[in-house]
């Protein structure tokens, strides 16, 4: 499931699914994974944990790469509660 992450030498704080993490943590020990949360932004690296959460990332990522007020137009567009 973590392939990708076998060819980079990655460090620093993450989080997956809920019924993931374990295993995260026993593949990669070098990352911090992080529990109860629905997405982390690490600076180089953000990652989430469930789909619904990849949505909240995605919002995070256009307000911080744009505004928070699209992000807002495009949840409200989306007919979805944005979970910051």
């Amino acid at each position: 499931m973590y392939r990708h992450l076998l060819s980079c030498s990655l460090k620093g704080r993450v989080t997956t699914h809920w019924d993931d993490q374990g295993d995260l943590k026993a593949q990669f020990p070098q990352l911090d994974v992080v529990e109860d949360v629905r997405w982390v932004d690490d600076g180089g690296v953000i990652s989430s944990g469930g789909i619904s959460a990849g949505i909240d990332m995605c919002l995070h990522l256009v307000a911080k790469l744009r505004s928070t007020e699209l992000a807002e137009k495009t949840a409200r567009q989306m007919e979805y509660r944005w979970n910051r």
